[in-house]
């Protein structure tokens, strides 16, 4: 493993460079945190790797952070980042939001990742994959274009070297990217064709022991830690609960439990749509969610959707009360 990195290899930006005093220029170094295990840090700078131990003088860090340490690689302090997902990941240049072209296709989903990448002061591309398989590319790319004129979309079939050449001009040497997106989506395949050797012989550098971050051919950074790949669902719940409390408390209405509210008796939501009282367009971005994650299990809920059921009760009750007062 290559242990000599310049701070453009590792992904340092003119954001960063603002944040330096003069001391630090001559007398301080700069470190990227790589990976994180417990309260230990493992940092990477341009003499090579040291680990840092957490203790009440060092802040919370994650990794993508950057750090400036004394000649003995004790902490000093942390830089600003420029994005965050919290307790996550940070400095995250651009997140690859993936969606599949084919019936996994869900407009709802897109929205809501782009809500986590905009909350997290991060920028965000949809790379819509399986573009080989799918006979209506140009509609479901308008829907997409349609939720932000200055959103780039990308259409792409992941396997193919050849179709991944649009993404060029966002895999920049020193950029940070990540990728959220549900399974199927063609995480893996995208990130296994980009990270395949180029013609110049250049290869994949893990950057430390963890992998998390690494290198890719082009030089861009590859940034795929275990958190950020299950933030997807954490935040959907937490976003979901927020924007449909007031459809989620309603669904405690509707007849039959397991409704899915398509036209069963007795739905609560298509009577409240019928009497206009809720927007319908509204509905069925709440509906495109929340029947997906049913379908795996339309009957008992797992316990992280007990919780979400939870928590979007508890909001319901308090705008109602809070209308009231």
């Amino acid at each position: 493993m290559d242990s000599t990195f310049t701070l453009l290899d590792l992904g340092w930006q003119a954001y960063f460079q603002q944040q330096l005093s003069l001391e630090d220029l001559e007398s301080n170094r700069i470190a990227r945190v790589c990976s994180k295990n417990g309260n230990q840090y493992e940092i990477v700078s341009e003499f090579g790797f040291s680990t840092l131990d957490g203790h009440s003088a060092i802040p919370m860090m994650t990794v993508g952070d950057w750090v400036v340490t004394d000649m003995e690689h004790q902490f000093i302090r942390r830089l600003e980042p420029s994005s965050v997902f919290e307790n996550i990941a940070s400095n995250i240049d651009t997140v690859f939001l993936m969606c599949a072209l084919n019936e996994d296709f869900n407009l709802a989903l897109i929205k809501r990742y782009l809500e986590i990448t905009h909350e997290a002061q991060a920028d965000a591309v949809v790379i819509l994959t399986k573009a080989d398989v799918c006979d209506d590319i140009s509609e479901k790319r308008a829907q997409v274009e349609k939720l932000d004129p200055l959103l780039i979309v990308e259409t792409v079939n992941a396997l193919d070297a050849d179709s991944l050449r649009c993404l060029s001009p966002l895999l920049k040497k020193g950029k940070t990217i990540a990728l959220l997106g549900a399974i199927g989506s063609g995480k893996s395949a995208l990130i296994n064709t980009l990270m395949k050797t180029t013609g110049d012989g250049k290869q994949q550098i893990n950057i430390g022991e963890s992998g998390v971050l690494k290198i890719m051919p082009s030089g861009a950074i590859l940034l795929d830690t275990e958190d950020m790949r299950e933030l997807q669902l954490a935040q959907l719940e937490s976003n979901l609960a927020s924007s449909f409390a007031d459809i989620l408390a309603l669904e405690k209405e509707c007849r039959f439990s397991d409704c899915r509210h398509e036209g069963e008796p007795g739905c609560a939501i298509k009577a409240a749509v019928k009497a206009k009282r809720l927007d319908e367009q509204r509905v069925a971005d709440f509906l495109l969610v929340h029947n997906n994650d049913n379908d795996d299990d339309s009957v008992t809920k797992s316990k992280p959707q007990e919780k979400f059921y939870r928590s979007a009760q508890s909001d319901a009750r308090a705008r109602k009360h809070s209308s009231v007062d």
